[in-house]
């Protein structure tokens, strides 16, 4: 039986001063499809009236192509990043071996070259086809045997002498890796990455998928200046559909998790459409049969990804503030907006009391999916204090937004620290220094406005290779007064 209203109240704290892990967006996958309509693609990724998600994943085939292109351009249109991942390559390059008791698939070592240049040729074809490929992952769940399995040595020997060299004309798209099938292997695959500078430096972007064991924190990543994506997860604990509520609160829990457990910076469902198979069950964000259409999934993953865009960063707030209650916060870079986003699994309205730290909100809107709802909103309500009440519905997600006064200063009161003066980058063989800097973040900025954040150590970080053209080093933290750039030619 859950709590009705008013039972067992407990004030959320949120404090906009505490920053935690920058947010790059939510998605789902369109793997094997090749259509989509405007009305669906409007659904999924439309922030006024979709759910307003921000990234895309699509399949690489064993050629080198997708069948996705449409889709692909479809989601670019909506202000979409598209990113990619091989399942695996021609089936006379595999190899069976036998591995721990099974046998599994594995690319032979001698197409190691071909293969790389086939996925390094793929944002080229994309881009082509007017579809900027953000991400290349090397492989969709590769300690997984049934498709093209790594080791993690192998995933080093691959990345750090045939793909990462294949990628370097690529500079609008990264490497992502190591696209795990769960939890259980991923910290092996981890380790290598981070454990090798070279491929370290190729890797910004570090992904698992969640299909077994459970989510912890991975520090080592944010320190060593990377993104950590969750890529692929679906409603697996139960095989019998359900496009309503109790499925979508099962969704939204895993959201939560992979984000306040493993400060994960996105978050993507398994696929957008059904297969047909009764056992493909709550896979999808699209209903099963002849009638199909959005569930409640979508709608719940829209309270996070319409109104958490991009930039946002997580802020810290009371996770658990009510029982049946759980609820993440952000805020956006210009401090005019806080989300907060309040799961209520309890089968009554549940009161809850929100206190915003050193900041009044001139008003909050609330955005509510519930079994009857789909991302509706309420109306907004003024505010004169940073203490609020406010109603969950019952079995529901709702995004609360707050709007901000425009003087508003939530920063934590500091000294201000000495100023700091950049001195002349040096790059050379993948390593960069940097004259009178010590231990703090950086900003890598190359001449398309991409940009990467590192951690100086001693003023020296392992970049990896960079490509040949103008780059700006800026401070990314803390006091600065200027910029400087350096050139590299190969």
């Amino acid at each position: 039986m859950g709590l009705s209203a008013q039972a067992k109240a407990a004030t959320a704290t949120i404090t906009p001063a505490n920053k935690l892990q920058k947010m790059s967006g939510f998605g789902a996958s369109t793997a094997w499809a090749s259509s989509m309509s405007a009305t669906d693609a409007d659904l999924l990724w439309d922030t006024v009236t979709g759910a307003g998600l921000s990234l895309h994943r699509i399949h690489i085939d064993e050629n080198g192509g997708t069948s996705e292109t449409s889709i692909a351009k479809l989601a670019v249109a909506r202000g979409v990043k598209v990113w990619a991942a091989p399942w695996n390559p021609q089936s006379t390059w595999i190899n069976s071996v036998a591995s721990g008791g099974s046998t599994v698939k594995e690319l032979n070592p001698s197409y190691f070259q071909q293969w790389a240049n086939m996925l390094a040729k793929f944002p080229a074809t994309m881009k082509a086809a007017g579809v900027p490929l953000y991400a290349l992952s090397v492989q969709n769940e590769m300690d997984n045997g049934g498709s093209n399995h790594f080791t993690p040595a192998q995933l080093v020997s691959f990345v750090k002498t045939y793909l990462g060299p294949a990628m370097k004309s690529n500079t609008g798209t990264v490497i992502m890796a190591p696209e795990t099938q769960n939890w259980c292997g991923f910290k092996s695959y981890l380790d290598a990455i981070l454990g090798d500078a070279t491929v370290s430096g190729y890797v910004p972007i570090i992904a698992t998928h969640e299909y077994g064991c459970n989510p912890s924190a991975y520090p080592q990543i944010a320190t060593a200046g990377k993104e950590f994506w969750e890529t692929e997860m679906y409603d697996w604990a139960s095989s019998n559909e359900d496009p309503g509520m109790t499925s979508a609160l099962r969704t939204a829990k895993l959201m939560h998790d992979a984000l306040t457990i493993s400060s994960v910076s996105a978050w993507h469902f398994w696929w957008v459409y059904p297969c047909s198979a009764a056992s493909c069950g709550n896979g999808a964000l699209w209903s099963q049969g002849s009638n199909s259409k959005a569930t409640k999934r979508l709608w719940i993953m829209g309270n996070f990804s319409r109104f958490v865009r991009p930039g946002f960063q997580r802020i810290e707030a009371t996770d658990a503030p009510t029982s049946g209650v759980t609820l993440t916060a952000y805020r956006d870079a210009s401090l005019s907006k806080i989300v907060v986003v309040a799961i209520n699994t309890n089968t009554g309205a549940t009161s809850q009391a929100f206190s915003i730290a050193g900041t009044a909100p001139t008003k909050v809107t609330p955005h509510v999916t519930d079994p009857n709802r789909n991302l509706s909103t309420d109306a907004s309500q003024t505010l004169t204090s940073g203490s609020f009440t406010y109603s969950l519905p019952a079995t529901s997600v709702t995004t609360l937004v707050f709007d901000l006064p425009t003087s508003t200063a939530v920063e934590p009161a500091v000294a201000p620290a000495p100023l700091k003066v950049m001195g002349r980058p040096i790059w050379s063989a993948g390593v960069l220094s940097l004259s009178g800097a010590g231990n703090e973040r950086i900003q890598l900025v190359d001449v398309r406005g991409e940009s990467r954040t590192l951690d100086l150590k001693d003023g020296v970080v392992r970049t990896g290779p960079l490509s040949s053209g103008m780059y700006q080093v800026r401070f990314a933290e803390g006091s600065r007064s200027d910029r400087a750039s350096f050139f590299v030619l190969r």
